[in-house]
């Protein structure tokens, strides 16, 4: 993974979610992945082919497979650190070192997509959702995540950390509230489900890529 300053080391960042030794910090986690889980069993994704788009150290991943969900996905990466470190302890997948804004993948080559924990981090999300448009099929199932602003925020704060900028994560670039998430994502993206409360302090969504003018 990859920010507007170069690439995030090893454990800090989104994998946090899934390593860090906060109990509280864990169980958030697995309430996120439980989400996820939800949303891919209602799309039917253990019988589709899936990309997931800034697969970190594969956590989530692995995860999901613990699960139950036993999905043909392909994951990626801009950082080989994470890569290498997700083939070493995580390997349910196939991993690709790749750039989320260069795709190397034919256009409409996916059923799904899931990008979650991702758009954050980067300084133009914009065309990072339209080129994930790009290698997924008209119409197919996108699962989007980001961190809901200020609550993110807010817990960083509670919890002791990142003092120094008000609560912000030093790795991401982007703070959304809702409505700000959804007008960048209803460009692309038609959504179907909204789910906050349950996936609190994230905002996770499932909806659909909207026809290009091409199609």
């Amino acid at each position: 993974m990859k920010n507007g300053n170069g690439y995030l080391p090893i454990s800090e960042g989104t994998d946090e979610i899934y390593t860090s030794p906060n109990i509280a910090i864990r169980w958030l986690g697995n309430r996120l992945i439980s989400d996820i889980a939800s949303l891919m069993s209602k799309v039917g994704a253990d019988a589709l082919s899936g990309l997931n788009v800034g697969c970190g150290e594969g956590q989530m991943i692995s995860r999901l497979f613990q699960s139950g969900m036993r999905h043909k996905i392909t994951a990626v990466d801009i950082d080989p650190a994470r890569i290498a470190f997700a083939y070493q302890h995580n390997p349910v997948c196939d991993y690709i070192r790749a750039d989320i804004f260069h795709l190397p993948f034919k256009s409409r080559a996916f059923d799904y997509v899931i990008a979650t924990e991702i758009l954050e981090h980067l300084s133009n999300p914009s065309v990072a959702l339209k080129e994930i448009a790009r290698v997924a099929k008209p119409n197919s199932p996108v699962i989007l995540s980001v961190p809901h602003e200020p609550f993110f925020q807010w817990g960083n704060i509670v919890r002791g950390k990142h003092w120094k900028r008000w609560g912000r994560t030093p790795s991401h670039v982007q703070f959304w509230s809702r409505s700000e998430f959804q007008r960048l994502i209803g460009n692309v993206i038609e959504i179907q489900e909204e789910r906050w409360i349950s996936c609190f302090p994230w905002q996770l969504y499932l909806g659909k890529f909207k026809p290009t003018r091409s199609e």
